[in-house]
């Protein structure tokens, strides 16, 4: 609730002149200390107050009948008036209504604006179209007005119909072109308000069209089969356990499931440390036959994942199939897997869930990520280290903020539990002095230098309250390498639970580090401008067991 305060000081007097008589009276006059409206959100039921002080009685009243006051009256003294609005603004201009208060002979209006909603109404969000192709009407209802509303984001296989003002008469009609690949594809449509240089998404459409196998799975024979794409030669062999979601049988008889995983496995170790720790892991593929390899709600794959949409990169999954299947390999330790799930779909997004116990906290964890693009796609491998090196294994966080202003206190307390409890989340912190930071032994080494290791404000998606060391990094834009304390972090996992040793501290890391980075982590270029950003990890606190 927006609290507006100003005080209305009715201020009484007697005029000091020379023919001033007992039966003169005194006006109440009014003063305002705030110059702006009062402003409500768009929708139904939006509230503000206002307070102010009188010196004699008071009545109000407002000109509008989409809003409503309360009280309408008082006494002298301190007083507060609820302002509400009895419906949402579906329009394209903010609504203009004023308020009057009435002391005495003395009247002042107040302004009050309620913000326009926006207004984009989907009948229906998810169209799922058969390989055929074809056409389809999306309908929509709008406070937007034509010049400002556009629709963007076609795949090349979605042409749109602008023979006429389609967003006039608020419809749009889509031709789908026919699908001659075995995999379903995916593509979000939005609907976007333009205003000067900016856009603004207001809604989602998701359309869905089918692979061209004309049938789903019917053989599961296959189903949890195990191949060991890696074993340890150092250590105790940290476990990995890569599976695919959205696969059909055609799909797996006719290799390319085991295509997906070999190039998954391949991309998991091309960052450093892991790529110089490389052989401290244990990688096998489990086969997860689904029975559709449509990804979305409605279809039945053996992780059930879908797609958030709606500007969102979220990935939901069944985390308890995705434990299930890595019993399927044997003799490993399961509180320390790292399940990596792929999905079969060239969508951009990627969500990674740990925080399991048994009955202690563990540090399993499920990562989600799509074939981005296609499998050779730096999209593809960025996004799976990110998620999987970087949340799931070393469990970072993310290094970037989307402008949400402080990080809450309880979430801040939760990551310092996580951090002096578990050893997690070490390349962000809650302090800017370069004493007390996480990473102040990175500061004061002059090794460190060209890497530009500093405090920066702004991560964990908050804007304020929380620091990375680093402007860029692998946990940020993903266009560069993990940086140092984050290497730190990845490489004290290693040595704890791969090498089994508590043998290991900032100079053994160092020397480690400097054999491996003698330049600095470079910026790579990137394909993609207008990327999302990527989920922070989801915190499961649930137990780790098998269905």
């Amino acid at each position: 609730m927006k609290h507006i305060c100003f005080s209305i000081i009715l201020l009484l007097g007697t005029l000091l002149c020379a023919s001033c008589t007992e039966d003169d009276e005194t006006n109440p006059g009014f003063s305002f200390n705030i110059t702006d409206d009062v402003v409500l959100t768009a929708e139904a039921g939006a509230e503000t107050t206002i307070s102010f002080t009188s010196e004699l009685d008071w009545e109000a009243e407002v000109s509008a009948e989409w809003l409503v006051i309360s009280p309408t009256e008082g006494i002298a003294g301190n007083n507060v008036i609820t302002v509400t609005a009895l419906s949402a603004n579906d329009t394209d201009v903010p609504r203009i209504a004023t308020l009057q208060l009435v002391s005495g002979d003395v009247t002042r209006s107040i302004t009050i604006r309620q913000e326009t909603s926006n207004y984009i109404s989907l009948p229906q969000a998810i169209y799922q179209i058969e390989a055929e192709g074809g056409k389809i009407d999306i309908t929509f209802s709008t406070s937007i007005s034509s010049e400002k509303l556009q629709t963007i984001g076609y795949a090349p296989w979605i042409h749109p119909d602008f023979t006429s003002r389609v967003l006039t008469e608020q419809s749009v009609t889509l031709t789908i072109d026919p699908n001659e690949e075995v995999n379903s594809r995916i593509s979000f449509l939005y609907f976007v308000k333009k205003e000067d240089s900016q856009r603004t998404i207001l809604a989602t459409v998701t359309i869905i069209q089918e692979g061209n196998t004309g049938s789903e799975s019917t053989d599961f024979s296959k189903d949890g089969e195990v191949k060991v794409l890696q074993k340890a030669t150092k250590g105790k062999g940290l476990p990995v356990i890569l599976m695919g979601d959205g696969f059909i049988d055609a799909q797996i008889d006719d290799g390319t499931y085991d295509e997906v995983m070999k190039k998954a496995y391949e991309n998991l170790f091309t960052e450093e440390p892991v790529k110089s720790l490389k052989n401290y892991f244990s990688v096998y593929s489990v086969t997860a036959v689904s029975k559709s390899n449509i990804i979305g709600y409605g279809y039945e794959t053996a992780f059930n994942c879908n797609l958030e949409g709606e500007g969102s990169t979220l990935i939901t999954g069944d985390n308890y199939a995705a434990i299930s299947y890595t019993h399927c390999v044997k003799n490993i330790d399961y509180d320390k897997v790292l399940a990596i799930v792929i999905l079969n779909t060239n969508s951009y997004a990627g969500t990674t869930y740990y925080g399991f116990t048994n009955p202690q906290m563990t540090e399993f964890a499920v990562a989600y990520c799509p074939i981005i693009k296609s499998l050779e796609s730096e999209e593809f491998r960025q996004v799976l280290i990110h998620e999987a090196i970087g949340h799931g294994f070393a469990k970072l966080e993310d290094e970037y903020d989307t402008g949400t202003g402080a990080i809450p206190k309880e979430e801040k307390q939760e990551i310092q539990r996580l951090q002096s409890e578990y050893g997690w989340a070490q390349n962000v912190d809650f302090t800017n002095n370069e004493n007390a930071v996480l990473w102040s032994r990175f500061l004061e080494d002059e090794r460190y230098t060209d890497e530009h290791i500093s405090i920066i404000e702004g991560a964990c998606t908050y804007a304020t309250g929380v620091f990375r060391p680093t402007e860029k990094s692998m946990m940020n834009e993903n266009d560069t390498g993990f940086n140092a304390p984050s290497r730190k972090a990845i490489y004290d996992r290693v040595m704890k639970e791969g090498q089994g040793t508590e043998d290991y501290d900032y100079e053994s890391f160092v020397s480690f580090d400097r054999q491996i980075t003698e330049t600095p982590q470079t910026n790579r270029s990137r394909t993609q401008t207008d990327r999302k950003r990527l989920p922070r990890p989801r915190f499961v606190g649930k137990p780790l067991h098998a269905k």
